[in-house]
């Protein structure tokens, strides 16, 4: 959703580009230029509190006012999908319980055009955000769907947009669900009702991410896992979705005969790779799974050696992202941690690697990636070596 277009149907005020006097504006001579244009994304620096002074939360100036009052977090990452990223600057802002953007009269700079419904934030070392606002209502024309800009700012780049945060209840959304161009990755939420009446909704950030002329070249060259032509080994593991759901089992001893594709992967962030397993899912069901299995080898990535205890994410919760992804023929599987000799250690896999793919024929290993990006030019080489 083009940010030209989102003012143009919501006001005809001249643009105003001078920030307020207390900005926080810094120089960007030196900074990697990202993102193409960018109308509007100098608010950014127009927060009373200066960058190095700002909290990982923040509470909107509407939160208090009479509306549907929501949470939303997550974890920023670096371009490897992986790494949190610190120091990473949040610039939010919506409409009001109207659809507009409401003023008080007395907006400077780009509060102008954006209103004063706004907020900033900055990721803690964990790439932790969080703010509490009021739901925003559709624009009163009902064209678009409700929705918060973002504009970020990271160390060493400028300041770029990202696609809006969307609502999945959404009925105007979910007329038209190809409103984003995927910057930084997915930013569609589901908010959950939560006991204190503040419903909750999450989105990892992942930033370059078709963003234009970002610097990536593609995740570390790492090597991980067994050579191509080796046997698959026996592993046991916790079905959490597919044809053997909720019990253990060796997966290359049942289902080894035929082709199949095993995705160890060590990431928290499971939306990152909804829609790449959702294409393998489809692919399984127009080939039979009989055919053509997959597999999903969750991995722990919270699991440090000097800390068995970790922080997983619980075989419950895989089966919740399993069952709204709609993934009935894919196999997900849960093992302890990416160091555990009877199941990582058997394919050799590299903890630090992010994933490491394999197919395999007749229980023989045919074809392997390490470190892939989870789109569809892999999606298709992947398809292509079947």
């Amino acid at each position: 959703m083009k940010k030209i277009l989102i003012f143009a149907l919501v006001t005809t005020i001249a643009l105003q580009s001078c920030s307020q006097p207390n900005s926080t504006k810094q120089s960007n001579v030196s900074a990697t230029k990202v993102g193409g244009p960018c109308e509007g994304c100098e608010a950014i620096y127009e927060s009373t509190v200066p960058f190095e002074q700002m909290n990982s939360i923040d509470t909107l100036p509407d939160f208090n006012d009479k509306g549907p009052k929501i949470e939303i977090s997550g974890i920023v990452y670096q371009r490897d999908g992986k790494t949190p990223a610190k120091d990473v600057v949040l610039y939010v802002y919506h409409t009001g319980q109207t659809g507009i953007y409401p003023k008080k009269g007395n907006e400077t700079g780009w509060a102008k055009r954006h209103g004063f419904i706004r907020g900033w934030v900055k990721t803690d070392q964990n790439g932790f955000y969080q703010f509490y606002t009021l739901r925003p209502a559709a624009y009163p024309d009902g064209n678009n769907p409700q929705h918060i800009h973002i504009t970020v700012k990271e160390p060493g780049k400028n300041e770029y947009w990202i696609d809006e945060y969307l609502f999945a209840d959404d009925p105007i959304f979910q007329k038209d669900k190809s409103k984003q161009e995927q910057r930084g990755g997915n930013g569609v939420i589901e908010l959950v009702a939560q006991k204190n009446g503040i419903a909750h909704g999450t989105r990892h950030i992942i930033l370059g991410v078709n963003v234009p002329g970002y610097p990536y070249a593609g995740l570390p060259k790492l090597a991980s896992g067994l050579t191509v032509g080796s046997n698959s080994p026996a592993f046991v593991a916790l079905n959490l979705s597919g044809i053997d759901s909720s019990k253990r089992t060796c997966p290359i001893c049942m289902h080894g005969d035929g082709q199949g594709i095993m995705i160890w992967f060590n990431h928290p962030n499971l939306d990152h790779m909804s829609n790449f397993l959702k294409a393998l899912e489809k692919e399984m069901t127009q080939r039979d799974e009989k055919k053509l299995r997959v597999f999903a080898v969750y991995m722990n990535p919270f699991y440090k050696q000097n800390n068995p205890e970790g922080n997983d994410i619980t075989g419950r919760k895989l089966r919740e992202w399993c069952a709204k992804q709609n993934l009935k023929k894919l196999v997900m599987l849960w093992i302890p941690s990416p160091f555990d000799k009877e199941t990582a250690g058997t394919y050799d896999i590299n903890p630090e690697a992010k994933n490491t793919i394999f197919i395999y024929k007749d229980k023989k290993i045919t074809n392997k990636w390490v470190n892939i990006e989870y789109d569809d030019t892999s999606l298709q080489s992947i398809l292509k070596a079947l």
